[in-house]
């Protein structure tokens, strides 16, 4: 009889090991800036609050590449970032076979307005950035729209501001309003695009913010 519940103990324990394994799946890709080159040393962080672990993170090495293992199957939302260069989020699904490499682009970071600019209005875009990093999000918006209207020159307030839509965006749970954000944040690059067509940069966070459109579930 001991013989038996030993050979039954093996065996469920092998049908669990095969399950979990069989659910378990990987993901692999790429970090690179809006020219192309590989980023080392960016963070890629994955999040399913279904899953268990429901955070996993990976970090590029010299070619921009990096892999995680060990991921339930299903949507997760990757948070790409690295030192001096706009945050980038997206949500895409995960399979045990066949996931496709996930390649993400980062533009520079704008930073402060350069100093020529009026001192005030340089208070102004300190202030809007206060909010944001404070995650302030709708306050900061209409702040740097309230600057944009006054100096429509100052193109880095549109890449900003489109950026907080997009951190916005990420943080919303409700997939509806996070298109919606998404949608203004594309509606932004588009009306730059429109004074500066061949404003590489702005084509990049156009494209970078449509993939993640096509990532969320309809």
């Amino acid at each position: 009889m001991s013989g038996i519940r030993i050979v039954v103990g093996v065996l469920l324990a092998t049908f669990l090991s095969s399950a979990a394994f069989a659910q378990s799946a990987r993901a692999v890709g790429t970090v690179k800036d809006t020219s192309g080159r590989p980023i080392k040393g960016a963070t890629v962080r994955a999040v399913n609050r279904d899953a268990s672990p429901s955070q996993i993170t990976s970090t590029t090495d010299d070619k921009g590449r990096w892999a995680m293992i060990g991921l339930k199957t299903g949507a997760w939302q990757f948070t790409v970032e690295a030192p001096g260069f706009t945050p980038v989020q997206a949500t895409a699904p995960v399979r045990v076979a066949a996931t496709p490499p996930m390649g993400f682009a980062l533009a520079r970071d704008p930073g402060p307005i350069p100093g020529a600019l009026d001192k005030n209005v340089l208070q102004s875009v300190t202030a809007a950035n206060a909010l944001r990093d404070r995650g302030q999000y709708d306050q900061a918006l209409a702040a740097y729209q309230q600057i944009r209207e006054q100096n429509p020159k100052l193109t880095s307030v549109a890449f900003v501001q489109a950026s907080v839509y997009r951190k916005q965006a990420a943080s919303e749970a409700d997939p509806v309003a996070r298109r919606a954000l998404l949608d203004r944040a594309v509606n932004t690059y588009n009306q730059l695009l429109n004074d500066e067509t061949l404003n590489a940069r702005a084509k990049a966070e156009l494209e970078s913010t449509r993939t993640e459109l096509q990532a969320l579930p309809r």
